[in-house]
């Protein structure tokens, strides 16, 4: 009887220490994993730092009113396009000034401000 209750003490002793063997390498590899995340964390944070100066550079308002004015071509707008709410045609109307005035292609030009009115099949009009 002695024998077998030696036998139970030292097999429960390798299964505890094999249990505890496992638990140890299960917490290694989960540490070694954090340390993984944590230096990937830190290689985006970097690359986010990176982007955010290329992005105050690329946002720079000199820079950009330069680019602006190197490939836009822009103009200010002449005080005589600029008119009142009042002033604008209704729809099939053209600006005083206008009447007869045509295309190359024959048809009516349109002014600045006219409103056209869409095509019945556009705007869902359509009779059945």
């Amino acid at each position: 009887m002695r024998r077998f209750v030696i036998f139970c003490w030292i097999l429960a002793g390798s299964a505890t220490a094999l249990t505890l063997f496992q638990i140890k390498q299960e917490v290694l590899e989960l540490e070694h994993d954090i340390k993984s995340v944590h230096r990937e964390i830190l290689r985006d944070q970097e690359a986010i730092h990176v982007l955010e100066a290329e992005w105050s550079y690329l946002n720079n308002p000199a820079r950009i009113a330069a680019l602006a004015e190197r490939h836009l071509n822009l103009a200010p707008i002449p005080a005589e396009r600029i008119i009142d709410f009042a002033e604008l045609p209704l729809p099939g109307e053209t600006l005083p000034g206008e009447e007869g005035e045509e295309d190359g292609d024959g048809s009516a030009a349109k002014g600045p401000a006219t409103l056209v009115a869409a095509p019945a099949a556009a705007t869902g009009a359509i009779d059945r």
